[in-house]
């Protein structure tokens, strides 16, 4: 049944790309406008990673019509997310941003000069001949900012207007029209209050936050590509003798892999065995044997042997696509903050515009003047500008970022932060998370004959050219360890390794094949963890013993994740006895492990503690995506593979010992950004009535905004 539901639901929704999107304004029209098209039943934006979920329920929308539809307002829909356009998409943007920012600055500097001396007129600074005179530079000055920097947001405020969903840059775009319109008209009948200054300050904040907001998005955009830079573009075909693209094969074909290659499709084994590394499925770092009959998944890496596969799924129908589709899905969701700031985008315009007319037409009934009128109506529109509630999400993790990185924290996602001060219950992952991917020596046991030392440099010798993880923890115990010398290294998948030198025969690996070969072994064997069993010209010289090793600060981390209310627990792909292993090293009980789960059931168990908890996700592995995507608040750690770091909200490169700390910062930037919205609001609804009322004119509208600006970056601040 949950196959059937599975297929159902990816049979009736569909990932789609779309380009040119530069604000949240765009994703929110676009939203609406495909909602309203044939057939189409649920739309999700997501401006962050530049895609869309578009579901019907019985006959799929007709895609020519809906990418027609899109670029009348100026965008391209493609049918397939592609990552690398994005990546060159937000690079550009963010040059032309610079550009603008700069010749803003620059050119709005020059123009505020001559402004500001006409304001300081009644002190005596100036001349009044030459007010008309510097009120014409002022507006000179402004040309470049206007026709050049404020292009960026005229576009936008024009295409959701059109869409029938103004945004902020429409209530940009109308505030900066009005002022240069008021203020042609002043400076044509000899007048000289004009507002070009506060149309280039409106542009200039706005283009200030705006270049702010990129730093801190665009992540999500490269997760699905990731997927699949993940796995090789071609596969060797049977008996032959060049690699051929993947796209030119089907199911039931059979290909080749040889130790060392990554597997780029789904299949079964047909012939041969191995070792194969499936940790960017399971999470589980040590190689598990293969053999006729063993099911494959692409992104799989062979350790040892050589087998031949039969095709089971090609590119797009692969077991890591289906996760890929998964992740997009769930980056479409909203988060509570976002859907606010839509709302009040959404009403905001009518609102003010509302406000700016009844504020025109009381002084016009009160026998004003039309210069009064108009000053008064753009009083309105400015001084509501809503640059303080762009600003109030962005400063506060730019502000914070200094802080972050000194802690080896990347922030990837804005809208998680959100959850974070909720969290009830940290689920981790457990290979690569809260262990090392390389073995630890546990104890050593060497025969009669052999020493601890001697034992460790046989077992160094044997597999020093290895790859096997138990190799690389011997490496790890001996980093001064020199190659063998001379005779020949052997190795057998899934049993051992033979080495055979001048001074005889040495064999390590496990102990049923060392007993295959003669070779007397105790019965005496650890219940728990990997082991080594080593011999020297046909005699036992000893055991080795490993376990995995926790990373540092694992055990106080924990501790403080419990100190501060919250459930923790282990959600692995290894083995029960591994898991139980570590819990008990952690001092975790048997109720805190969840073992031997899959990707999907790993999904499935995030997703079932998120219905009625908020739950965080702590994880490395690719196998991870999805559950990190699912959680309220996921956290890649250490090397993560690129496909997890992208699904995540947050990185952390040193490790998951930052986590406590990383919640804790995670509340207070949620709480600073609450206030800072909630303080842009408040200062909305006291200061309409004043523009209205006429107690504001434009200029001091002007100063307004900016101090309402100035108090969000006085809260954020706090944030250091």
């Amino acid at each position: 049944m949950a196959s059937h539901n599975s297929a159902a639901s990816a049979a009736t929704e569909q990932i789609v790309m779309i380009e040119g999107m530069h604000c949240g304004g765009c994703a929110l029209a676009l939203e609406q406008l495909l909602q309203r098209q044939p057939g189409v039943t649920q739309a999700a934006v997501n401006f962050a990673a530049d895609i869309a979920l578009i579901g019907w329920r019985e006959q799929k929308p007709d895609f020519s019509l809906l990418k027609k539809v899109v670029s009348r307002l100026g965008y391209t829909l493609h049918e397939q997310p592609d990552p690398d356009l994005s990546r060159r998409q937000a690079a550009h943007q963010r040059k032309r941003l610079q550009w603008r920012l700069a010749v803003a600055v620059v050119f709005g500097m020059w123009s505020m000069m001559p402004a500001l001396l006409v304001y300081l007129y009644p002190l005596g600074a100036i001349e009044a001949n030459m007010r008309w005179p510097l009120a014409l530079a002022s507006g000179l000055f402004a040309i470049p900012v206007l026709l050049y920097s404020g292009a960026h947001f005229y576009r936008s405020g024009l295409l959701t207007l059109r869409a029938g969903q103004p945004g902020l840059d429409s209530l940009i775009t109308l505030a900066v029209l009005a002022s240069v319109t008021i203020s042609v008209w002043q400076l044509q009948h000899g007048s000289a209050h004009v507002y070009f200054d506060v149309a280039v300050m409106l542009i200039t904040f706005q283009l200030f936050a705006r270049l702010i907001e990129t730093n801190v998005r665009r992540r999500a955009a490269e997760v699905v590509g990731r997927y699949f830079q993940q796995m090789p573009d071609s596969v060797l075909p049977e008996n032959s003798a060049e690699r051929v693209p993947c796209d030119t094969l089907s199911p039931g074909d059979k290909i080749c892999l040889t130790a060392g290659e990554q597997l780029a499709l789904d299949g079964i084994v047909v012939q041969g065995t191995g070792l194969l590394d499936a940790a960017i499925i399971t999470g589980e770092h040590e190689p598990e044997s293969i053999e006729p009959g063993s099911e494959l998944f692409a992104g799989s890496r062979l350790v040892e042997g050589e087998i031949i596969l039969a095709i089971t799924a090609t590119a797009g129908q692969r077991r890591a696509d289906r996760l890929a589709h998964t992740i997009s899905t769930l980056l479409t969701r909203k988060s509570a903050l976002q859907r606010l700031t839509d709302t009040i985008a959404r009403w905001l315009l009518p609102v003010i515009l509302l406000a700016a007319l009844l504020g025109t037409m009381t002084v016009l009934l009160q026998q004003g003047s039309l210069q009064q009128a108009l000053a008064h109506g753009l009083a309105v529109l400015v001084v509501t500008c809503p640059c303080a509630l762009s600003l109030a999400t962005p400063l506060v993790i730019t502000l914070g970022h200094a802080q972050l990185l000194k802690n080896g924290i990347m922030l990837q996602d804005l809208p998680a932060l959100e959850a974070a001060a909720d969290i009830e219950l940290v689920v981790f992952d457990k290979t690569g998370t809260l262990t090392t991917s390389t073995p630890q020596i546990a104890h050593l046991e060497p025969a009669q004959d052999e020493t601890n030392a001697s034992l460790l440099q046989l077992a160094a010798d044997i597999l020093y050219h290895s790859a096997h993880p138990v190799a690389l923890g011997l490496r790890a115990a001996l980093p001064e360890a020199t190659a063998a010398p001379g005779g020949r290294h052997l190795s057998l998948a899934g049993q051992g390794s033979r080495w055979q030198s001048p001074n005889g025969e040495a064999l390590a690996g496990k102990a049923h094949w060392l007993q295959s070969l003669g070779i007397k072994v105790p019965a005496q064997q650890p219940a728990t963890g990997m082991g080594l069993h080593l011999a020297r010209n046909g005699r036992y010289a000893g055991y080795i013993a490993f376990h995995e090793a926790l990373r540092p600060g694992i055990s106080t981390m924990l501790k403080q994740l419990v100190e501060q209310g919250r459930q923790v627990k282990i959600l692995s792909g290894d083995t029960a006895a591994a898991c139980h292993q570590v819990a008990a090293r952690l001092g975790l009980n048997e109720s805190q492990i969840l073992a031997e789960r899959s990707p999907e059931q790993k999904l499935r168990f995030i997703a079932s503690c998120a219905s009625h908890c908020k739950v965080a996700f702590v994880g490395d592995g690719l196998n991870d995506g999805p559950a990190l995507a699912a959680a309220h608040l996921g956290i890649a750690v250490g090397n993560t593979s690129a496909a997890t770091g992208g699904a995540a909200d947050i990185y952390l490169s040193k490790g998951a010992a930052a986590v406590p700390f990383t919640l804790a910062w995670a509340q207070r930037a949620r709480r600073l950004m609450r206030q800072n919205i909630g303080w842009a609001l408040a200062y909305n609804l006291l200061i309409i009535p004043a523009a209205m009322a006429g107690w504001v004119q434009p200029v001091l509208a002007a100063v307004a905004m900016s101090l309402s600006s100035l108090c969000v970056l006085l809260n954020s601040l706090r944030i250091q």
